[in-house]
């Protein structure tokens, strides 16, 4: 499935700068502004794509661990079922060797994750078994994907747009939360947006986006539906890299564009991260050079995920396009 290519620049520009205004993105894609927010409202309409706001990469401020999950054969829909309604499970994939499901959770510390949230997901009905590995440094999130349609020219005007973050991440205050809550179902929510829709004062609001964005405590990025991004496939690998490799690996990694997740973990897999694809040979081809690069990393395991079902707390449907429910 193709869309325009009107519509593919316009999520490009949005992957690079998700809350940059209709009227700069007009300057630099050429477009009016009214055409570019009437195509955005369409493309939300029809659930082709959106933009999300989750926590950033800090995991000395929370805990994030990635989480394998064995299930019986015969009650695997009442386990993702039970799994993608548990809010601090952000992310439910299926997988496709040695687990059923690889479930990416957050909680606010670990006692809370092992006090909360892994005896939820041990009760979800169908549970057999679970491998617990906790990310120890993130390099690597969702919005660091890119479509390739946009000059070269445009994607450097349009980096200009972003804010990337300019101070350090302070304690996150307990009204943080209810702003995240609205961020992660539109991240181009305004403060006024925000305010109304928690209760809390406009310039409180004001402030507290303003911190949350410099510092980089709340990550944006904008989703496209898998079927329309021409790269289908989505791999996870899990790897045991030399120590002290961890960094050559992860600057490797971001020399490409699909690029979805790359992080240190604890456990015999010290290293995962996840990729788009075109096909099953691109898998062998950029291990191969993955070796040439950083010699001594072990590929463990590469699964190749068929289906995503909640993907940053919103439910996506067999198409991959958001159903509309977000889960908080």
């Amino acid at each position: 499935m193709e869309l325009p290519v009107e519509d593919l620049q316009l999520v490009h520009a949005l992957q690079i700068a998700p809350r940059a205004s209709w009227s700069e993105l007009g300057a630099i894609l050429g477009r009016h502004p009214a055409t570019l927010s009437a195509r955005w409202a369409r493309l939300r309409e029809d659930r082709m794509a959106w933009i999300l706001g989750h926590l950033g990469g800090y995991p000395d401020q929370h805990c994030t661990a990635f989480i394998e999950v064995v299930a019986d054969p015969a009650l695997i829909e009442q386990a993702r079922v039970d799994l993608c309604a548990i809010s601090e499970v952000l992310t439910v994939d299926d997988a496709t060797s040695s687990a059923d499901f690889r479930l990416t959770c957050l909680a606010a510390d670990w006692l809370t994750m092992a006090r909360e949230v892994l005896p939820g997901i041990k009760a979800a009905r169908g549970v057999q078994r679970t491998k617990v590995s906790l990310c120890t440094k993130l390099y690597a999130t969702g919005n660091a994907w890119r479509l390739d349609v946009l000059s070269p020219t445009q994607q450097a005007r349009i980096q200009r747009l972003g804010h990337p973050p300019v101070a350090q991440p302070t304690l996150i205050p307990d009204s943080f939360w209810p702003m995240l809550r609205v961020l992660m179902r539109d991240g181009r929510a305004t403060a006024a947006e925000i305010a109304q829709a928690t209760g809390q004062h406009p310039s409180t609001t004001g402030r507290a986006l303003k911190t949350a964005l410099e510092t980089g405590m709340v990550t944006l990025r904008c989703e496209l539906a898998s079927h329309y991004t021409g790269y289908p496939l989505t791999v996870q690998w899990f790897a045991k890299v030399p120590a002290g490799s961890a960094d050559a690996v992860a600057a490797f990694l971001r020399e490409h564009r699909t690029l979805r997740l790359c992080a240190a973990t604890t456990g015999a897999a010290n290293m995962t991260f996840m990729m788009q694809l075109r096909t099953p040979a691109d898998i062998a081809d950029l291990e191969a050079r993955l070796a040439a690069r950083v010699p001594g990393v072990d590929i463990l395991e590469a699964s190749v995920g068929v289906h995503s079902f909640k993907r940053m707390g919103w439910m996506l449907d067999p198409d991959g396009r958001p159903t509309g429910v977000v889960v908080t």
